[in-house]
C-alpha cells in the first residue's frame, strides 16, 4: 500500500480516539514501510504533571520486546556454530539446580516458552511475581535461583510464558560471548542498526517518559489480599492515572527477560531491520525460521516462532511482541512482512488490557474498519455436550499462573441455541456468548467484544464427538470436569 496524507489523518484520529476513550497519559506511534519511517508522532503527555508533550524522541521501557533481541543474539550464535538449538540447558548452565524433568530441556524449548518452567522458579516465589510493588535486588546470575528451578512439566509438552527462560537465554549468550549482555547487544544489534538511544541497562534517564498505572481492579484486589500483599492506596493525579516510580523490575541477571529501553525512532530502525530479515544480524533463512511457526497446536490461534509471537489477525499474520512493565509502560511491535509494514506503539501506562488500544491503531494503519462477526448456528451436538466446568490441568501452580489469575476456571452453559462462557476472573466474568467462527469447524468459536478484537476458543472432542477440553487463543488448554451425578 502507498500511504497518503489521508491515511496519516486516519491514524491520528484513531490515536486521539484511544487517548480520550482510555484516558491515556500519552502514546507514540511509528509506521515503517520498508526502510522508511513514514509516520512518527506522539500524542498526549510524557509527563502529565508538567504537561511535557509525548514525542518520538523520548525513551520508553519496551519490556518483553527485549526477548526478540535476545532471540536474535541466540540465533546468531547458532549461525556461527557456537550454540545448538538442541543443546541441553542443564549442560549450558550446570550451576543451576533443576527439580523435575530437566534433562531434555533445550535452547529450543526456552526460545518457544515450552521449557516446562513456569512464572516463577518455585511456588514460594510466585508471591513476588504477583506483587505490583516488587523490587528486584541487585544480583548476578549466581544469586538468581538459590532454591533451584522447578521444571513442572515435560519440556515440549506445554506452552507457558516464561521470563525466567529468557533470563537463562541471556546468561547462555553472556557465557558464550564472555561479555556483558549489553555489550553483546551493542555489537550485534544496537551498533549495526545505529540505535544510539537504546540499551539494556534499564537505568533511570532524564529523557525517559514518566510511567503511570491504574488502581487495582476488583479482581486484582482480591488476589493481592489472598496472597497477603498489601493493596496499594495511591492517589490519582487526574482522577484515574497514578504516577509510577522507576523501579528495577529485573536485576542484572534477569535483563534478558525485558530490560531494554529505546525510543520510537530507534525502534523504527529495528522494525526496518526485521522487515529486511534482520539485515544480517542472522542469516535470512535463520530469520525465516525465527518468524515461522515453531510451536503451533492450531494456526488459527496465536502461536510462536523462536522468540517472536505470530498472531493471525486482520486476515494477515502479524509477527512481533508486546511488552509491559509494572508501574507504567505498555508497548507493541507488529511486523506485517507480506505488506512490508511494521507498526510500533509506545504507551507510558501499564494497562491490564492494552489490546483494545493496539488493535485500534493497527486497524487505522491498515484501513480496516471493524465489521461484525458473521452469525452461524451453533452445532446441535455441542449444545448438548459442551456445557460443564473447565479447569486448567495440574500440576500447574507455576505454568498455569497467568491463565489461572487472568481467567481462572470457566463454565459453559446453554442459553437457547447458543453457548455462553463465564470465567472466574477477567473480561468474561459476566458471561459472553460464543459465536461460531469457522464454517468448516463447528467447534471453533469467537468471543466478540465492543472495544477490541475477538478472542477465539475451540472445543476438543474425543470418542463419539464428546467434548473433553477447551483451547484458548493464547495456547491455554482447559480440561472438562467429569459430570457429577
Amino acid at each position: 500500500m502507498t500511504f497518503t496524507p489521508q491515511d496519516f489523518d486516519r491514524i491520528r484520529a484513531a490515536a486521539r480516539g484511544v487517548l480520550e476513550r482510555h484516558r491515556l497519559p500519552g502514546i507514540s506511534i511509528g509506521v515503517v514501510q520498508r526502510d522508511v519511517l513514514v509516520f512518527a508522532e506522539g500524542l498526549g503527555f510524557a509527563d502529565i504533571e508538567s504537561q511535557q508533550p509525548m514525542t518520538p524522541h523520548l525513551g520508553h521501557r519496551i519490556a518483553s520486546i527485549t526477548k526478540t533481541m535476545v532471540g536474535l543474539c541466540v540465533m546468531a550464535l547458532v549461525d556461527e556454530g557456537r550454540l545448538s538449538l538442541d543443546a541441553r540447558v542443564t549442560e549450558l548452565l550446570p550451576d543451576v539446580r533443576f527439580h523435575g524433568p530437566a534433562e531434555t530441556m533445550t535452547v529450543r524449548h526456552l526460545l518457544t516458552h515450552t521449557s516446562g518452567i513456569g512464572e516463577a522458579p518455585t511456588p514460594e516465589r510466585l508471591r513476588d511475581v504477583a506483587n505490583p510493588a516488587r523490587r528486584a535486588a541487585p544480583g548476578d546470575f549466581s544469586d538468581l535461583y538459590p532454591d533451584g528451578v522447578i521444571v513442572e512439566v515435560e519440556p515440549g509438552s506445554k506452552w507457558a510464558y516464561c521470563n525466567n527462560g529468557y533470563a537463562m537465554l541471556g546468561e547462555i549468550v553472556r557465557r558464550a560471548e564472555a561479555a556483558d549482555l549489553h555489550d553483546v547487544m551493542q555489537r550485534r544489534i544496537f551498533g549495526p542498526l545505529t540505535m544510539t538511544d537504546t540499551h539494556i541497562l534499564d537505568e533511570p534517564h532524564v529523557r525517559i517518559t514518566t510511567g503511570y498505572h491504574r488502581a487495582p481492579s476488583e479482581d486484582a484486589r482480591f488476589q493481592l489480599t489472598r496472597a497477603g500483599i498489601p493493596v496499594p492506596d495511591e492517589p490519582a493525579i487526574d482522577g484515574i492515572n497514578i504516577r509510577g516510580k522507576f523501579t528495577y523490575d529485573f536485576n542484572r541477571a534477569m535483563r534478558g527477560a525485558g530490560a531494554v529501553q529505546s525510543t520510537l525512532l530507534d525502534m523504527a530502525k529495528y522494525a526496518s531491520a526485521l522487515l529486511a530479515k534482520s539485515r544480517g544480524i542472522v542469516r535470512a533463512d535463520t530469520f525465516d525460521a525465527m518468524t515461522s511457526a515453531q510451536y503451533c497446536p492450531d494456526p488459527r490461534f496465536i502461536h510462536w516462532g523462536y522468540s517472536f509471537e505470530r498472531s493471525p489477525r486482520f486476515g494477515r499474520t502479524l509477527v512481533g511482541h508486546g511488552g509491559a512493565y509494572y508501574g507504567g509502560w505498555n508497548s507493541k511491535l507488529s511486523v506485517i512482512a507480506a505488506e512490508n509494514i511494521a507498526v510500533i506503539q509506545h504507551m507510558n501506562i501499564m494497562l491490564d488490557d492494552p489490546e483494545p488500544v493496539f488493535a485500534a491503531i493497527l486497524r487505522a494503519v491498515l484501513d480496516m474498519p471493524r465489521e461484525p462477526l458473521e452469525r452461524r448456528p451453533t452445532d446441535a451436538s455441542l449444545l448438548e455436550s459442551a456445557p460443564g466446568e473447565y479447569r486448567l490441568p495440574m500440576p500447574g501452580a507455576l505454568t498455569n499462573f497467568r491463565p489461572a489469575t487472568n481467567v481462572g476456571p470457566v463454565r459453559i452453559t446453554r442459553d437457547g441455541d447458543a453457548l455462553v462462557l463465564t470465567s472466574r476472573w477477567g473480561n468474561w466474568k459476566s458471561g459472553v456468548q460464543l459465536v461460531p467462527a469457522d464454517g468448516a469447524d463447528p467447534a471453533f468459536f469467537a468471543i466478540e467484544r465492543d472495544d477490541a478484537e475477538p478472542s477465539f476458543v475451540a472445543f476438543d472432542r474425543g470418542a463419539g464427538a464428546a467434548v473433553t477440553g477447551l483451547h484458548f487463543d493464547r495456547l491455554v488448554r482447559m480440561l472438562r470436569e467429569p459430570d457429577r451425578p
